[in-house]
């Protein structure tokens, strides 16, 4: 008898998120992209660029496997998006660091000019959990001085989207008063549920992701790989 294959609907599953998010060829996939960019990391993009777009079904047991996605801008800022389903730890936290400094200096090669090679490195985090001591939808950090004030040529943004609190701003307003990123994340955190769907009709955002899960699920290799 042949073993029925589970449907993957939840887009923090990595796989189904790298899949929603990697393709630089496909409209959607760009729309998505440059609106969780300029929205959360707060930079403008024209043109974007997926650097590592393989979702290999074949490598599911390779370990070093990437499944954020690294986009490289018209200006040569670079963004590494991910799906974290995992807590706020101190590992984690750790992790993220260390991720972002080696975003940073494999930009270096020997005899470059740092002013002309080295981009600034955006790291934008969709992390199921929510730091107690920062209540907020978007956690930003970084290099600021004991008053506050940012590092000169600072090169490393990192934003926490802690997606849990989205449920607290929908307490406080309507879905269909979200904009179009709090309807991405609330998906991305809560899936294509029934008040979602009622949104359906001239939504761009909520046709783009529920096609994308529609899509997924009709490659079998993609969803035992997930």
């Amino acid at each position: 008898m042949k073993k029925r294959r589970t449907k993957i609907v939840d887009f923090k599953n990595d796989v189904l998120f790298k899949f929603t998010l990697r393709d630089d060829q496909d409209p959607d996939c760009l729309y998505l992209l440059k609106l969780i960019i300029e929205n959360i990391a707060g930079i403008e993009c024209h043109s974007l660029k997926v650097q590592n777009p393989e979702l290999n079904p074949q490598h599911v047991e390779d370990k070093d496997m990437i499944l954020d996605i690294r986009v490289i801008n018209e200006n040569g800022e670079i963004c590494d998006v991910e799906m974290q389903n995992s807590s706020l730890d101190r590992e984690q936290y750790q992790r993220f660091q260390i991720y972002g400094a080696s975003l940073l200096s494999r930009q270096e090669k020997e005899g470059d000019d740092y002013q002309k090679n080295i981009n600034h490195v955006y790291q934008i985090i969709f992390i199921d959990d929510i730091d107690k001591a920062n209540l907020k939808l978007y956690d930003r950090y970084e290099s600021r001085n004991e008053e506050g004030k940012l590092e000169k040529y600072n090169l490393l943004t990192r934003v926490y989207v802690q997606m849990p609190y989205i449920n607290l701003i929908k307490k406080q307003k309507k879905l269909e008063e979200f904009s179009e990123i709090e309807k991405g994340i609330y998906i991305f955190e809560n899936g294509i549920t029934d008040d979602i769907i009622r949104l359906e009709e001239d939504n761009k955002v909520v046709e783009i992701m529920k096609e994308k899960i529609e899509r997924f699920n009709q490659d079998e290799q993609l969803r035992d790989m997930a």
